[in-house]
């Protein structure tokens, strides 16, 4: 089957809970594949900063996907600590809602981790002459809500709504699309499944206008007015997170009113 990129970011997206029967989806996540640097595998979540934040605790709950012998899926549970001892073991940014927490699964569910350099860098916006009014794709729970029973990601389209876009340093865009509780930290991506760039036949991988934008922080709310528009931190900072992951620094506690 030919790769589409739409369907890979479905697969590496995953709900994050509070509890183990996740009753209680508080927010979507990413999983990453993001080797030590001696060369070992490992799988990071990728979420909003918020969302662990506010699960407090000593672990988190991720939904694993797992197929059966005749091809059906079941789903597990898996409790993911944050802490060793009384040391948080994940990182987060200092001035954005992104944090990044090393996570132990199957290989078959790690095979579905993707790569790092998915993710937009400062440039990328520029490279790829993305402009106001692009496609873009969101995956993640709203209110806890999966696609089906088998708890894959609800797809839904939008349209970027920021002008100027570079540089990046303003970190955040928005999103004309509807973001409620549950869809903080999942992906947002470009993809030529949607607008006027079909498919490419027989691809074997992401073309060079295919990538993550960022991750969802939360909803625009005026005066306590939802308006359908969602806020996105720039994936820029989730490569930041990324790397301040192996040389974790003290950053502060609360997130900024971006």
């Amino acid at each position: 089957m030919p790769f589409d990129f739409t369907t890979a970011m479905i697969q590496a997206t995953v709900p994050v809970a509070q509890n183990p029967g996740g009753q209680t989806t508080t927010g979507t996540g990413v999983l990453v594949s993001d080797p030590t640097p001696d060369g070992t595998p490992r799988v990071v979540l990728v979420t909003a900063r918020h969302v662990i934040q506010n699960i407090g605790g000593s672990e988190v709950q991720i939904l694993l996907r797992l197929r059966n012998p005749d091809g059906s899926w079941r789903r597990e549970w898996r409790a993911e600590p944050t802490l060793d001892g009384e040391k948080p073991i994940w990182a987060k940014h200092a001035n954005y809602d992104v944090a990044v927490l090393p996570v132990s699964v199957p290989a078959e569910v790690a095979a579905t981790a993707i790569p790092v350099s998915w993710f937009a860098d400062a440039n990328t916006f520029d490279q790829q002459q993305t402009l106001p009014g692009a496609t873009m794709q969101a995956l993640g729970y709203p209110g806890g809500y999966a696609s089906d029973g088998r708890g894959f990601p609800i797809l839904r389209v939008g349209h970027l709504a920021s002008y100027p876009l570079t540089p990046a340093t303003e970190g955040t865009f928005l999103l004309d699309s509807p973001v409620v509780q549950g869809n903080s930290g999942g992906p947002v991506f470009i993809s030529r499944r949607v607008g006027d760039r079909p498919p490419l036949v027989g691809a074997e991988g992401p073309q060079p206008d295919e990538f993550i934008a960022g991750i969802v922080s939360g909803q625009i709310v005026p005066a306590g007015q939802p308006i359908s528009l969602g806020l996105i931190v720039h994936a820029m900072y989730v490569r930041q997170v990324l790397q301040q992951l192996d040389a974790p620094a003290a950053v502060p506690d609360s997130i900024p009113n971006n």
